[in-house]
């Protein structure tokens, strides 16, 4: 057998009993990549509605044996810390990421009820739509490996999975855009014992779609350990996935608002589906969050003072009032512009408008 192929087994091995830091872990998972081949790929799901061509996992990208094409990363985090230390190491750390190529869309949600409860500080689904898995790939290997994710990651307990839309009509960029809309997130664990262990997880969803909800499936990607599922280290909520004997299953499901989801789960067929669904889940390994959205900035005051809690920033009021901002160091400062105007911008439109940061504007300036 090829010397090289033992040695990714024997490190991925390794990595199952790894009991360091979870930055620590995650760099290991992440060098690994570079040097294992992922395993031997399987065509998607036949379900739902779908126009992703049926080899799609056998079309490659020509670099480490990722499949081809924009995937998405989901990440929930529940929080166990400070609610406001988790946002100030979040802040710093997306900023870090909006520096890297390859996202395309970024989206945050906050959940407003969970299966299992969050009995910490609250949980916080990040949604990226990347380039391809690659470009996730080489991001990991500059901002992972950082002190901020370090402090970050020590805040959370995260489940980290790639997916693949199986509907050509899923879009981030519109997904729940008004403010009255949820959305529902099952990251669902099945025990693999027959043909189809994930039956009642498509008629739960049938049931929504025939009651009137927007629901999306998706095909879900092999992380670089080669595991269908999450990041094995990154798993911390109830212990490690299991590599075998488990199914994974992933599905979102919109709602006009918060009321008409409950109204829909109260009618006797969509509730037991939902019964259903759970009976048949591994509950230590499953979630099920119904979500807001929210923002991954920082909310700088009207004061000029810098929040990092979303919850509390009220934007909407022109030429006043709260606004987002990628970091507190983007906060408006007085900067001096053509004609000597002075004004309160942030650093970087500042720059762009060719203006100059002071440390206040005359009396005689707005």
């Amino acid at each position: 057998m090829n010397k090289h192929v033992i040695g990714c087994r024997s490190t991925r091995n390794m990595l199952r009993f790894a009991t360091s830091s979870v930055v620590v872990q995650l760099f290991l998972l992440i060098s690994l990549s570079a040097v294992c081949p992922a395993p031997a790929q399987t065509s998607a799901s036949d379900t739902g509605s779908t126009e992703l061509p049926a080899n799609w996992r056998d079309i490659k990208d020509g670099v480490g044996s990722y499949p081809a094409g924009h995937m998405l990363e989901i990440a929930l985090r529940r929080t166990h810390s400070n609610k406001l230390e988790m946002f100030k190491w979040r802040s710093e750390f997306i900023a870090m990421l909006s520096a890297q190529p390859g996202p395309l869309v970024e989206r945050e949600w906050h959940s407003i009820w969970g299966l299992p409860e969050n009995s910490g500080a609250g949980t916080w689904t990040g949604m990226t739509w990347w380039e391809n898995q690659q470009k996730w790939q080489d991001m990991a290997n500059m901002v992972f490996t950082s002190p901020v994710a370090e402090k970050w990651l020590q805040t959370i307990d995260m489940t980290l999975i790639f997916v693949k839309p199986l509907d050509s009509r899923f879009d981030l960029h519109m997904l729940a855009q008004s403010g009255a809309q949820v959305l529902e997130l099952g990251l669902l664990v099945f025990p693999a014992t027959a043909a189809n262990d994930a039956a009642a997880a498509e008629t739960y969803l049938d049931a929504l779609k025939k009651n009137g909800a927007e629901t999306y499936r998706f095909a879900i990607y092999p992380n670089p350990s080669g595991f269908y599922g999450p990041y094995t280290v990154a798993y911390n909520k109830n212990g490690p996935p299991a590599r075998t004997g488990e199914k994974w299953f992933v599905y979102m499901a919109s709602y006009e608002s918060a009321d008409v989801r409950t109204r829909l789960q109260s009618t006797d067929e969509v509730r037991r589906a939902f019964e259903a669904l759970t009976n048949s889940t591994v509950k230590e390994h499953s979630d099920i969050q119904v979500m807001t959205r929210t923002t991954s900035q920082v909310c700088i005051k009207k004061s000029g003072e810098c929040s990092l809690d979303p919850d509390d920033c009220h934007v909407g009021i022109m030429g006043g009032g709260d606004t987002w901002a990628g970091s507190c160091g983007e906060r408006p400062q007085p900067c001096v512009t053509d004609y000597n105007v002075c004004s309160r911008l942030s650093p970087g439109t500042c720059a762009v408008v060719g203006g100059k940061q002071v440390d206040a504007c005359p009396s005689s300036h707005k």
